[in-house]
């Protein structure tokens, strides 16, 4: 019996030895519109992998006989063979209209109220749970650019706060003769803090948010409703906040949110939010400006609450135009202890925390654009 068993391992020892490591490089885009698609959650079976960038680009080390399974909410979920996959992934949309499925008529105000009361019962659960991050922030501003990276650890129910940075770097593009960006006293890290319900933000605190509260959503925001299908007949829910016009003339220069919320219609849980903060401002040294914020963020549910899964943002102004991602790398935890947010001026966190090589190559972190790259190293 030993001598079949030591025949058989080493029979089957080179199909283990010779399995092949891949960097798999490609870009996904819409199957109906060819439109790249940024932000697509790229996984390895169970493990965490990477997001596609603002053009729709992803690199990623595996395996040739690992299967990544790319997801991005309201489109059909796709599981590919690393080495049988193509250079461009096409993600199929979810259709307003499905033949052979029973649609139920949904009260709008009873699943909003639902919306709003799972959010809230989220955060009261997971208030103390905490995530580990990959962050990225290009901004520009004529001949200046600045990028900074991080890994930080933050809580993370409904909208990322109280971020500690654990290492980063930071840079700017050298060889076309741009300077560096003196950003000291800027405030774009608190920009990752937004969602369309905060709770222990005091920069986004002001603002007033669809999903906070039903009497504010109904005091300030028209609702339209819209659901889509999946090819297996499951069904998503798409709310569409837009600002009153019923409003007072005072409350028009209001901070507001609008945007696009999408819900899963049997548990009526947030998924996925794109939205535009309206009336803001971005401090940059002692100077605050009115600034364009849009944004999309996405959640899971890995420990049965409301997870901020990534972020997304970008904005612009006369003055300046800047880019902001982050991106879960772990599964939530319980944290024992509370975790004390690092400095509010992000260069000086950035220097205090050190640069950890390490952790770069442990991660595949979000490819980067060719703007970001000759930022990051001058190339």
């Amino acid at each position: 019996m030993r001598i079949f068993l030591l025949f058989a391992f080493s029979f089957f020892l080179p199909l283990f030895a010779f399995c092949e490591e891949l960097t798999l490089h490609g870009r996904v885009v819409d199957a109906e519109t060819g439109e790249p698609l940024p932000y697509v959650n790229i996984r390895v079976g169970k493990s965490i992998g990477t997001l596609t960038n603002i053009e729709g680009s992803f690199k990623l080390l595996t395996d040739e006989n690992d299967v990544l399974s790319f997801s991005f909410v309201g489109y059909e979920r796709l599981s590919l063979k690393a080495d049988q996959m193509p250079d461009v992934i096409r993600l199929k949309p979810y259709t307003v209209k499905m033949k052979e499925v029973t649609v139920l008529p949904l009260d709008k105000e009873d699943i909003l109220k639902r919306v709003i009361e799972n959010l809230r019962s989220d955060y009261k659960t997971g208030s103390k749970w905490t995530r580990k991050y990959f962050f990225r922030a290009l901004m520009e501003q004529d001949s200046v650019s600045y990028i900074a990276e991080a890994f930080m650890e933050a809580f993370s129910v409904m909208n990322v706060r109280s971020a500690q940075i654990i290492s980063g770097l930071q840079g700017y593009d050298k060889e076309s003769g741009k300077k560096p960006m003196f950003i000291h006293a800027s405030n774009i890290h608190q920009l990752i803090e937004v969602a369309p319900r905060t709770n222990n933000s005091s920069f986004w605190k002001p603002l007033v948010k669809p999903l906070s509260h039903y009497e504010t959503l109904k005091g300030f925001y028209k609702v339209k409703m819209q659901t889509l299908y999946g090819e297996e007949g499951q069904a998503l829910l798409r709310f569409d906040f837009t600002w009153s016009k019923d409003l007072l003339p005072m409350d028009y220069n209001r901070r507001n949110i609008t945007g696009t919320a999408y819900v899963d219609a049997e548990t009526c849980r947030l998924l996925r939010f794109d939205g535009s903060c309206n009336n803001c401002t971005v401090r940059m040294g002692i100077m605050s400006y009115p600034i364009s914020i849009d944004f999309h963020i996405e959640y899971d549910y890995n420990q049965n609450v409301a997870s901020v899964s990534n972020i997304a943002i970008q904005g612009s102004n006369d003055f300046m135009s800047y880019r902001v991602l982050l991106f879960a790398i772990e599964e939530n935890k319980q944290e024992g202890t509370v975790i004390k947010a690092s400095k509010e001026n992000i260069v000086t966190a950035l220097q205090e925390a050190g640069y950890d090589a390490s952790l770069w190559d442990e991660y595949d972190i979000i490819k980067r654009t060719n703007e970001e790259e000759a930022a990051a190293f001058g190339k």
